[in-house]
């Protein structure tokens, strides 16, 4: 968008705003604001608790509900090992699939003991369980050195403005670190990092934010046992994510979680789970899939819309957009 000058038949001139094609966005009346538009419509207020795959959004007793019949509880299960996997959406396992896998159902990629597993992951341990330290501006919560190592490169980085600084002191050191990638954000020249304090193989991000930089140079030992991020301008430091050895570190956690390899169930044909993927990393062959507890709308997992209906008087045919 831009903003150019209309001139009045006055030869007083005025801002008007245009995109890129020149075609007007907003225009004024002699300069004064227009009228003030009709009340947009009430929010929803809070959603109800407990969510579930192919819930539906419904008023029931004077608020809002997941409405319809009681969703399908899936049991916890590890099965497998993959045979094969196609970026497609096809996935191929040895072994029976659990007859609980119907559509709308969510697996996860695992090690053969349950634990998460996605390749070029190192998620052994929780990087961020640590002590913080920051100056002048106070340190930001675990949450937020957490987003460092949830692997999504999208979500909310840990950020220092101005001259400030954030530590992490690592309860569980990184050993054997030859090589160390960050990927940082912010404004040229603007966000640097730290290892253990060492303040002369100090890496400042060399050109536009929201990249991975070589931070090697910052290593004075092979054990990392502290990481700072630190404003070296009036713009805002942003880390988003750390590669120790080309493995990105990632805290370890329980399922589900949007950040672990998973598949969208939508067929179970023979040996092979059809859906889609929520990232584009690959399934690895020999691998293990793990279904968690969760729980899947009625008609979803049957495929029928029609067993919705329920003795709350709900009449399918007449809700909008189905």
């Amino acid at each position: 968008m831009a903003i150019l000058y209309g001139t009045q038949s006055n030869g007083e001139t005025l801002p008007v705003l245009v995109d890129q094609f020149g075609n007007l966005l907003a225009k004024g009346i002699d300069g004064a604001p227009g009228p003030e538009g009709p009340p947009g419509p009430p929010g929803v207020g809070q959603l109800p608790a407990d969510p579930y795959e192919g819930a539906l959004l419904g008023w029931l007793n004077g608020g809002l509900a997941w409405v319809g019949a009681p969703p399908v509880p899936i049991p916890e299960g590890v099965f497998g090992p993959i045979a094969g996997w196609d970026p497609a959406g096809l996935l191929t396992v040895e072994g029976a699939i659990p007859s609980a896998i119907k559509q709308g159902v969510y697996v996860y990629q695992c090690n053969e003991d349950g634990s998460i597993y996605v390749s070029g992951w190192n998620n052994s341990k929780i990087w961020s369980n640590g002590n913080t330290d920051g100056t002048p501006t106070g340190t930001p919560g675990e949450s937020a050195w957490m987003n460092a190592f949830n692997s999504l490169l999208d979500s909310t980085p840990v950020a220092c403005a101005g001259q400030s600084y954030y530590t992490l002191f690592l309860d569980n050191p990184i050993n054997e670190v030859t090589d160390l990638q960050a990927y940082l954000g912010g404004a040229a020249g603007a966000a640097s990092i730290t290892v253990n304090g060492n303040t002369a193989g100090k890496v400042a991000l060399p050109s536009n934010g929201g990249q991975w930089i070589n931070a090697t140079p910052a290593l004075n030992s092979t054990v990392i046992q502290s990481i700072t991020i630190q404003s070296t301008g009036g713009g805002s430091a942003q880390l988003y994510a750390l590669k120790a050895n080309g493995q990105l570190l990632v805290n370890s956690g329980n399922y589900p979680s949007a950040a672990n390899l998973n598949l969208r169930v939508n067929t179970v044909n023979g040996q092979n789970l059809i859906g889609v993927p929520n990232r584009t990393d690959n399934f690895s062959i020999g691998k293990y899939l793990r279904v968690p507890e969760q729980n899947v709308a009625r008609w979803l997992y049957d495929g029928n819309l029609n067993k919705v209906i329920t003795s709350t008087g709900i009449d399918i045919s007449r809700l909008t957009g189905i």
